[in-house]
């Protein structure tokens, strides 16, 4: 006899996975849309294209959001922007991160530190605050409209990371995760409406901008430029400990 409870249950599992199958291509078709308005589907990071998409999904339209860019600065060389996103009342220069572990830094620290495996390991990386704010600068000195025009300095953390002690001046910049990006497009629509005296100049300088992202001479540059760079800075890592199981890799019995 043929047990009709089992294959009903057989057939309902089978509905939901393919119920589940047709949600998840929808959504990530929709997803893939939202960033094509953008963007390209390889070009930044992973948290970068997210975030993007995020945006267009509060409502952020395409037009008023530039992605990768490379801002040319006075030496020859270029700044290269995480995500710009244009509104009435100014600029917001996002950086983004993709971090694990702990963090803690202040604003005024050069280097920010990151702990892992329960204090065992720590790193130093360069305050994004400051980054980000050389950014802001290269912006400003495209044209007299950017020098005077209000640019909020932005970062935003990905990845299984936690701000555990962040200090910094809130009504200068802010720092948090990229499900913050709510908060931060209210209280930028909260503010007064920037001055602008030429909206098509502001647009023209960030296509530039990120048209350069697309010639691999510029991109190879900057990568050189910022490795020279990173040579004068300290060692990364502030602490290590080595344990048995982590050098059984390297050992053998």
């Amino acid at each position: 006899m043929i047990d009709t409870s089992l294959n009903v249950a057989t057939v309902l599992l089978i509905g939901f996975v393919v119920l589940w199958a047709a949600v998840w291509c929808f959504a990530r078709r929709r997803d893939r849309r939202l960033l094509c308005s953008v963007s390209s589907l390889g070009r930044g990071t992973k948290a970068e294209r997210k975030l993007i998409v995020r945006l267009r999904k509060e409502g952020v339209h395409p037009a008023a959001i530039f992605h990768d860019l490379y801002v040319r600065k006075g030496n020859g060389e270029y700044s290269q922007i995480d995500i710009v996103v244009a509104c009435p009342q100014g600029l917001i220069v996002i950086e983004v991160k993709d971090y694990s572990g702990w963090l803690f830094g202040r604003e005024n620290q050069v280097y920010w530190t990151q702990v892992l495996n329960y204090g065992k390991e720590k790193y130093r990386f360069y305050n994004p605050l400051m980054q980000n704010a050389g950014h802001i600068k290269a912006l400003r000195k495209q044209s007299a409209q950017f020098s005077r025009l209000p640019i909020f300095n932005v970062v935003l953390f990905a990845g299984t990371c936690v701000l555990k002690n962040i200090r910094y001046d809130g009504s200068e910049a802010f720092v948090g995760y990229v499900s913050d990006i709510k908060y931060v497009l209210r209280f930028v629509a909260s503010l007064p409406y920037a001055e602008y005296s030429d909206k098509k100049e502001i647009a023209h300088i960030l296509h530039v901008a990120v048209r350069n992202g697309n010639d691999e001479r510029i991109v190879a540059d900057h990568i050189d430029s910022v490795r020279e760079k990173s040579r004068n800075r300290p060692s990364p890592i502030i602490k290590r400990s080595w344990h048995l199981f982590s050098l059984r890799k390297w050992i053998r019995f």
